[in-house]
């Protein structure tokens, strides 16, 4: 009975959804958000025609993305209805894959999940990062299975470059190198395929990535935010590399540093994840590791983007199909962020854009949010594995984590 119910809430609310794609049902701003598949078609004609759009700085995909963008275009029709569908079966994906997969009878995260997509809006359909999600939950869901996980998480960073700190959930054990070896040779096949049939083109993204500024949602970019309420930074907004970027005083030194930011809270979780991943290692502790990984690199990025929320939704999710994890109060904080970025993009982007005051600290609390996540993380990775009796008296789960 409750897998029904959750199976009839999902149903719902993604019928809705495609409504509100296809202009059957009615939401504000509906067409700021279709943006992005417009720009995925006019790609998509181009590799068609066998080439890469290299030459256009918001392309910034790894080569794999490259079919993900064809597929609505072969499949054909209008080309953003296609690819809302194509992302509504991912959904399905996923959602199957966390009902199947689900420890002691929990539906948590499932119904997470369901709920999380209704936080971020119809968005959710119309951006490539669902599809990522995909690979990325599937490979934690099959962290027990070594070498699927490594394929599955080298098929993820072949999507988008961010499923890469998945490695980071590997036990300290001599198994996990037959994961390592599996992400390692996927890739390289892969990377080799394309360097063959495509030449330098498919590594073109690499040169976009490194250029990009600091976009106006970053967590960095919120005291320069504020500041525009009443022209006390002097800067401005302008598009450039996709997105909307901060230009004006300070702002280049702050983009500067964040790389290596994000490289010291990686070595954080690493640190973290190295002493709680000896013999008390469970796929549960592996999954809040993933989480807390990626949450880590997106509050300290030069850009948060609100489809970046769906892989935080999508690792969120797992880890709360596991009783024993620790990251509960982290990943409802991020439900909790999600829902203030549908607020805030579409609905109410203008205002934004235009430093209204509500708007403003609209997105101070959702990075604040963001932040108090990321602490929260981090925190509960300290506390190492949890054992049976703190994982609020759960029974054993069904699946046991594999010997090593």
């Amino acid at each position: 009975m409750r897998l029904a119910a959750v199976w009839g809430c999902w149903l719902a609310t993604r019928l809705i959804g495609l409504l509100i794609i296809v202009d059957r049902f009615p939401y504000p701003r509906r067409e700021e958000i279709l943006g992005d598949p417009a720009i995925y078609a006019e790609w998509a004609r181009i590799l068609a025609s066998g080439a890469f759009p290299e030459g256009d700085v918001r392309w910034q995909y790894p080569p794999l993305a490259a079919p993900v963008m064809l597929l609505p275009h072969r499949l054909g029709g209008d080309y953003t209805t296609t690819f809302a569908l194509v992302a509504l079966a991912a959904d399905l994906v996923i959602m199957w894959l966390l009902t199947r997969s689900r420890r002691d009878g929990s539906l948590g995260g499932a119904w997470f999940w369901t709920f999380g997509i209704v936080a971020l809006g119809p968005m959710s359909y119309v951006r490539y990062d669902l599809i990522v999600t995909v690979a990325a939950v599937a490979a934690l869901l099959f962290l027990h299975r070594a070498r699927l996980f490594g394929v599955l998480a080298a098929l993820g960073a072949l999507l988008k470059a961010w499923p890469v700190l998945l490695l980071a959930a590997l036990a300290r054990t001599r198994r996990s190198l037959h994961s390592v070896a599996a992400f390692a040779v996927t890739c390289g096949t892969v990377l080799l395929v394309f360097a063959l049939a495509r030449g330098r083109a498919p590594w073109s993204f690499l040169d976009a990535q490194v250029g990009r500024g600091l976009e106006c949602e970053a967590l960095a970019a919120t005291p320069f935010m504020l500041g525009r309420m009443d022209d006390r930074w002097g800067g401005t907004i302008v598009y450039q590399y996709g997105s909307m970027e901060l230009v004006g005083p300070h702002v280049a030194r702050v983009a500067d540093v964040l790389p290596y930011l994000t490289v010291v809270a990686l070595l954080a979780v690493a640190l973290l994840a190295w002493r709680g991943s000896g013999r008390s290692w469970n796929t549960a502790w592996g999954c809040d590791v993933a989480f807390a990984a990626v949450l880590a690199a997106v509050a300290t990025s030069r850009v948060l983007s609100p489809q970046y929320f769906l892989w935080l939704l999508g690792l969120g999710a797992v880890c709360l199909a596991h009783r024993r994890t620790r990251q509960r109060p982290a990943v409802l904080l991020i439900l909790a962020a999600t829902a203030l970025s549908q607020f805030l993009y579409p609905i109410n982007w203008p205002g934004l854009m235009a430093a209204e005051t509500l708007e403003t600290w609209t997105l101070a609390a959702r990075n604040t949010l963001v932040l108090a996540a990321t602490i929260l993380s981090l925190t509960a990775l300290a506390k190492g594995p949890a054992s049976e009796p703190e994982a609020q008296g759960a029974s054993p789960a069904r699946t046991p984590a594999p010997a090593h």
